[in-house]
């Protein structure tokens, strides 16, 4: 229960504000004072910092164990700050701002409490749209630890039913582990290695034949951990290291994320990483703390236990440090990697690597023909005849030699080659590119620039004109041309009650999208009538409840698409209620 409803206003502002005296700031995190959002016992399927794409977890997952509709309880007292309600992220998502200084967030709620969802549907219903980001006034929604705020669903990105729950730092916005405060977790399992990686740096450290990362998998014995190889690896000059982990936790079967690493050479600490706090301007230097190569290449993580120079996540042990040996005599060195899970269970590999200067005269990758060096400091720019390139400064995260090339294609320009896929990028790329023949000013507005995977599949990267040329910003490197988006999204009827009432009830689902730019609006009519339809956007699904509808009854339906391009497709039905 929302605690306003048996609370006169101004007394419950007096108590919020009077217990500001015991806001907890610093590094001493209070460890009694938040509660899980779900009754225990609490199974943890999502951990704080785990890799994802393009981003850092920044909260933890809490399993439901598939289910949706269970009560979600306020952490600790405060208010609801923020209602946000989107297609994708944290779908139905709910914030608490508390009296010693933290916010609380909430997010893949299947709905709210009955006064905030009245609340909700009252303003989407005024403004006409399904998502929204509104802050309510500090004395509308005070609750209590414990109240039901919502119930756990699986609306947003979430692939399955679970809460997502974070802890932010109320004046930076910075999401800190949870665990930190002292949430009661069960874990007696240990975290699992899968694989060792050896980083020379490049042209600045050889491995084995070549300034090339290697992967050893690891096996198993009663001794523990040990490469899969029967030949020591040999190195010279900078090297780094990495390692692949996850962790499991009692009573589930998702693969974690680590707390924690620790690089040790002949028995030195040199490196270590803790996932403890993070911001969210820093959350896409992810691929520059995994090797996004691999990553790419072999669809699993490698964490280093080194900076690269583009790199200012704050994980790391010290500013100073960058992880890498400088192994530049001829010896044997012992390599030691420990990771660790929140509980404190760790798990380590102990290996040697043989320093052999012999290797200083091996050849280092050749650059790309007619290449551009690009640092992690400074960009590029470049204007050729049919494409021009701008990388800004700070878009990569240590030095490559730029290239692009240039092929023909039956599209309305050349095929584009533009860097490197496996280089990633931490600020976009403009990209600028020349048509082959001429586009009709009514058709201008249609063109865009696609990415084209090795597949021949097409994504948007839109686009806009300057002058004769169709410039847009491009998030990851690849092959690239000019194309027409003149179709319209589909949209098809996916579920009426009429169908299988026993189905999905009094619920209409409509099936929307568009295969190339992406739907930018929509809206629904039943009966004439502006009605809410909630985006899924994961599954292309809108959905409209229509229970408090008059039943026995046969109404119509109406629902406009547009995409990015402003392509407009208006469907109409009915179904039968």
């Amino acid at each position: 229960l929302i605690s306003f409803a048996f609370m006169k206003k101004n007394i419950a502002l007096t108590l919020f504000f009077a217990a500001v005296g015991f806001t907890t700031f610093g590094q001493n995190y209070p460890v009694d004072y938040f509660i899980a959002p779900l009754d225990p016992p609490l199974t943890i399927t999502g951990t704080f910092g785990e890799i994802r794409d393009n981003h850092f977890h920044s909260g933890i997952d809490i399993s439901t164990d598939e289910n949706e509709g269970l009560p979600v309880m306020a952490s600790a007292d405060g208010y609801v700050s923020r209602i946000k309600i989107s297609s994708d992220g944290y779908g139905k998502a709910l914030y608490i701002t508390h009296p010693n200084g933290y916010v609380t967030v909430y997010g893949h709620l299947q709905k709210y409490t009955a006064a905030i969802n009245s609340y909700v549907r009252k303003l989407q219903y005024e403004r006409q749209v399904y998502e929204l980001d509104i802050n309510p006034k500090m004395n509308e929604f005070i609750v209590r630890q414990r109240d039901v705020i919502g119930y756990s669903g699986s609306t947003g990105s979430a692939q399955a039913p679970h809460v997502h729950f974070e802890i932010r730092d109320e004046k930076t916005e910075e999401p800190i582990n949870p665990l930190l405060f002292g949430l009661p977790v069960k874990d007696n399992f240990v975290p699992i290695l899968k694989y060792v990686r050896i980083f020379p740096l490049r042209e600045n450290g050889i491995m084995n034949t070549t300034d090339t990362a290697e992967t050893y998998e690891l096996n198993t014995g009663k001794d523990g951990y040990s490469l899969n190889t029967s030949e020591t690896p040999s190195v010279f000059g900078n090297i780094g290291f990495g390692f692949s982990a996850y962790d499991y936790q009692d009573s589930a079967f998702a693969e974690l994320g680590i707390y924690s690493s620790e690089l040790y050479v002949d028995g030195k600490l040199t490196f270590t990483t803790k996932f403890d706090r993070f911001n969210f301007n820093n959350t896409r230097f992810v691929n520059a703390h995994i090797d996004y190569r691999f990553k790419i290449q072999e669809g699993n993580n490698i964490e280093r236990c080194h900076k690269l120079p583009g790199d200012p996540l704050k994980f790391y042990s010290s500013e100073l440090q960058t992880g890498y040996t400088n192994f530049d005599i001829d010896d044997s060195h012992q390599i030691k990697i420990v990771v660790k899970d929140f509980s404190g269970n760790s798990a380590q590999i102990d290996f040697r690597v043989n320093a052999k200067t012999a290797l200083r005269d091996k050849i280092y990758q050749p650059h790309p023909n007619n290449s551009v060096l690009v640092t992690a400091e400074k960009g590029v720019t470049l204007h050729k005849p049919k494409i021009d390139i701008a990388i800004p400064p700070n878009a990569v995260y240590e030095n490559f030699y730029y290239s692009d090339e240039e092929f023909k294609s039956d599209y309305l320009s050349d095929l584009f080659r533009v860097g490197d896929i496996y280089e990633p990028l931490q600020l976009p790329v403009l990209i600028g590119i020349k048509p082959n023949k001429e586009i009709e000013d009514s058709l201008k507005l249609k063109a865009i620039i696609a990415k084209i995977d090795e597949d021949g599949i097409l994504t948007s990267i839109g686009g806009l004109w300057n002058d004769k040329i169709l410039t847009a910003k491009a998030r990851e490197f690849g092959t690239f041309a000019i194309v027409l988006d003149t179709v319209p999204p589909t949209i098809e009827k996916y579920y009426v009650p009429a169908d299988m009432n026993t189905m999905f009830g009094g619920f209409v689902q409509i099936r929307i999208q568009d295969e190339l730019s992406n739907i930018s609006n929509y809206s629904g009519k039943i009966d004439g009538k502006w009605h809410l339809f909630e985006y899924d956007k994961k599954n292309n699904l809108i959905i409209a409840d229509v229970q408090s509808m008059d039943v026995n009854l046969t109404h119509d339906i109406e629902i406009t698409a547009t995409d990015e391009r402003g392509n407009t497709r208006v469907w109409k039905s009915t179904f039968y209620y």
